[in-house]
């Protein structure tokens, strides 16, 4: 199949893109670190086509859910980081015995490593709550002194109880080597004030990907093997989401009519809004015009609207641009990202899914229809 087969709207993924992309930060924290592991953010984009290549490639699985856990251990994955503070009993007390990495972020969770049955040993980590100089706000996860204090306390007089760690994700708006600089220094801070020999350090996620001018993958592990070298001994894990599958996801979409209100050009096309920016936050994005030929006149506006029956469905405004014609196919570039895992069943279902590797495409799964919603039901 070539890209003239494919039908839309449609997300392609770029599995030699993702693959380029997962070795590119293995490699660099190899360079740094005795131990390392990166742990795929699950949440960011758990299509399993995604799941799939990255299983291959022999990635972990961050989950912060039940159900995530669910579908990493039904994938296959042999590794995986579980964090966030809704998992249930079940699945915590299955993931320590299973001897996944389990990190705390909930008092009850405390509460039951407290009920373990004698003889069990449990190896745990802690969520810290990491404050950041570029923030003006909290984050409202992990423990912050002095309920850090006491979870670490408590977890040392349970008997068979072990922390084993230390998860310092901090959600940050610049994704800067500085963030991780403040990361690696509150760990440092942590483990010195209570005399802690960590087995494994997990910094979170938050990372650029390949973008020109922003930090590497070989950036960020240089820089936290600055910032924790009192402790080579430590495994070091990474979570990164956006940094792997933002830019080995596009959008393909169709222009389905072109009509003229109010002296405005408006471009309708097959995909709306939901697929790609399911927050409505953004007025622009990376995109292509592949079908658009060499020569095409340029008009000096036209707004490019979605499919759905919103006012606001508008994606972007192209000025002196080339004038796109029925037909026309638009190419929303790095958009794996908080996209899929966010879009609503809202009026048209779950566009397909396609994968490119080896110059072929191969469809990885069939738009959503009337009777998989009904499925879904049990209907």
């Amino acid at each position: 199949m070539n890209s003239k087969d494919l039908r839309t709207p449609c997300f392609i993924l770029d599995a030699t893109e993702l693959r380029k992309l997962y070795r590119g930060f293995r490699d660099a924290l190899k360079a740094h670190f005795a131990a390392s592991e990166v742990a795929y953010s699950v949440k960011t984009n758990s299509n399993p086509a995604l799941l799939r290549v990255l299983l291959e490639e022999g990635a972990a699985a961050e989950v912060v859910s039940d159900t995530e856990y669910d579908l990493a251990c039904a994938m296959g994955f042999g590794h995986i980081v579980f964090n966030g503070p809704v998992k249930g009993k079940e699945h915590f007390l299955k993931a320590l015995a299973a001897g996944h990495t389990v990190n705390i972020d909930s008092k009850r969770e405390l509460q039951w490593l407290e009920e373990l049955p004698a003889g069990t040993e449990a190896h745990v980590g802690l969520r810290v709550n990491v404050g950041l100089a570029e923030d003006e706000t909290f984050s409202r996860f992990g423990f912050d002194a002095p309920e850090l204090a006491h979870a670490i306390g408590q977890i040392h007089h349970i008997p068979g109880a072990r922390l084993a760690g230390l998860h310092l994700h901090r959600t940050s708006k610049t994704r800067s080597l500085e963030v991780y600089r403040a990361i690696a220094a509150k760990a440092c801070e942590i483990l010195e004030t209570y005399h802690l020999s960590p087995e494994y350090i997990d910094i979170g996620g938050g990372y650029f990907g390949d973008m020109p001018g922003k930090p590497t993958f070989e950036d960020y592990a240089a820089t936290l093997a600055e910032g924790l070298k009192d402790y080579p001994g430590a495994r070091i894990i990474v979570e990164p989401g956006n940094a792997l599958c933002a830019g080995s996801f596009s959008f393909l979409s169709s222009v389905l009519d072109v009509k003229e209100v109010q002296g405005e050009t408006i471009v309708v096309c097959d995909g709306s809004r939901n697929d790609i920016d399911p927050f409505f936050r953004k007025t622009d994005y990376f995109k292509q015009f592949p079908t658009v030929k060499p020569g095409t006149p340029t008009v000096p506006s036209q707004t490019v609207v979605g499919s759905t029956c919103l006012e606001n469905d508008r994606l972007f405004h192209l000025e002196n641009g080339p004038r796109l014609q029925v037909g026309d196919r638009i190419a929303f570039l790095n958009t794996g990202a908080y996209t899929m895992a966010l879009s609503p069943l809202f009026i048209r279902y779950f566009p397909r899914v396609y994968v490119l590797e080896d110059g072929q495409y191969r469809l990885a799964s069939e738009e959503w229809r009337a009777q998989d919603y009904l499925n879904a039901y049990g209907l």
